[in-house]
């Protein structure tokens, strides 16, 4: 045998393989002779033949498949020629390995080639970070795709395939082209949906899809109700969660409807957002919710912004250096009082032409509170959460006149108008 793996000839590797295959067959009659400190080594070491073992598939694979072997063969597939030279082999793990044949033969990817014939990235997990890495690409900065590749390795290395995933938003906030995060994270609003209910057997089932923007407010909204309350006597709360998250879902909405009438209603619940002041004042990047059921969350920017006027949405800001410079408080929230007056002076929707009732609007700062705007009947608007969304996606301007909002429909007129009033 050869001193080393880089000298070994393909012969020399072969005769290893078979003879330790051969020493493994006996193992399960000597495995008892292990000490015990050291079952755990013989574990790691085991995975470690088997990691190098199916990257040598893969490698060998790709290289079947470079010489036409695969083609000249009677397989339907790639993965299909794996599972005829190896019976052991499933169908799920032998596609993997004719992905990842795939991704060792692209010369666009070198490090996930790399990481691949190096035993680095198993090959589901290979398949993963070439999906969302190739999914990503078109969206990043220029020169930022070696950086996101670089982080999608080695996630995946550590955690797995759905860390991967989970990477998105946050390689798309650092390395994202400007605006693309925001861009992204508004389109999938048009996903948001609760179909009408079902009945079986006195019972109602709905199915709900919320965007982040969406389960960030609903998770803020229902959890200071939904945790576990003792009873009078101090007995556990024998609900489970489902039940407990449904109940406080229901509770919400009963204060809802109060509101709609006048009645008083408590305070709203609390969402908190870690976000930079750079960020929010020049919407970009992004925040992280913390302190709730949707801690981790990713809100862009500009929905930061937009929650901010009204939502009991509290932004946490922070420096460059990630130390913390204050905590926002609810004195920018317009009062119970101050509401009554917008709904008796705008009574719907403020946006042209939308008739939207009062009780289902948010009262929107005119120039909104993250550019120091003043919590006032002079700088407030009813604006429907459509429009809400349309008025800070496309930086529209309003004002009040004559006690009457008229809105610049003119994208960008928010901005021009913020100049306009620091430059004088």
């Amino acid at each position: 045998m050869a001193d080393s793996a880089e000298t070994a000839t393909v012969a020399e590797v072969r005769a290893a393989v078979a003879s330790v295959t051969v020493l493994l067959q006996g193992l399960s009659s000597s495995v008892h002779q292990v000490p015990n400190g050291e079952l755990g080594e013989l574990v790691g070491e085991l995975g470690n033949l088997a990691a190098w073992a199916v990257a040598g598939q893969v490698v060998a694979t790709a290289e079947a498949d470079d010489r036409g072997a695969i083609e000249e063969s009677r397989a339907k597939s790639t993965a299909g020629w794996v599972r005829d030279q190896d019976w052991h082999c499933q169908a799920g793990a032998a596609s993997s390995i004719a992905k990842a044949a795939a991704i060792v033969r692209r010369r666009d990817v070198p490090a996930l080639a790399d990481a691949v014939r190096g035993a680095d990235l198993p090959p589901n997990v290979a398949v993963t970070v070439a999906q969302e890495f190739d999914k990503l690409c078109p969206e990043l900065q220029p020169g930022a795709r070696d950086a996101v590749l670089d982080q999608m390795i080695e996630a995946g290395a550590t955690c797995g395939s759905q860390v991967v995933r989970d990477l998105r938003e946050l390689l798309l906030t650092q390395y994202g082209r400007d605006g693309i995060f925001q861009e992204e994270q508004d389109g999938k609003a048009r996903y948001v949906e609760l179909s009408q209910p079902r009945e079986v057997d006195g019972v109602f089932h709905y199915r709900l899809q919320l965007d982040a923007e969406g389960k960030a407010v609903l998770e803020a909204a229902i959890g200071p109700l939904a945790g576990p309350q003792p009873g009078p006597d101090g007995e556990p709360d024998m609900r489970s969660a489902g039940r407990r998250r449904g109940e406080a879902l229901v509770a919400v909405c009963r204060r809802s409807a109060a509101a709609a009438e006048g009645l008083p209603v408590q305070a709203k619940a609390s969402l908190f957002v870690m976000i930079s002041e750079p960020d929010l004042a020049g919407r970009r990047g992004a925040g992280g919710v913390v302190g709730s059921a949707a801690q981790g969350t990713v809100l862009a920017a500009e929905t930061v912004r937009k929650l901010a006027c009204d939502a009991a949405i509290i932004p946490v800001l922070r420096n460059h250096r990630d130390e913390i410079l204050n905590v926002g408080t609810a004195k920018r929230y317009f009062t119970v009082g101050q509401i009554k007056a917008l709904w008796l002076r705008d009574q719907h929707c403020t946006f042209d032409g939308c008739d939207t009732p009062a009780h289902w609007t948010d009262a929107h700062h005119l120039k909104h509170w993250a550019d120091g705007g003043p919590t006032s009947l002079d700088n407030a608007a009813l604006i429907c959460g459509r429009h809400h969304t349309v008025v800070h996606r496309d930086r529209l301007a309003g004002r009040v006149v004559d006690g009457r909002v008229v809105w610049d429909r003119t994208p960008g007129s928010y901005d021009q108008l913020l100049t306009a009033k620091t430059s004088g």
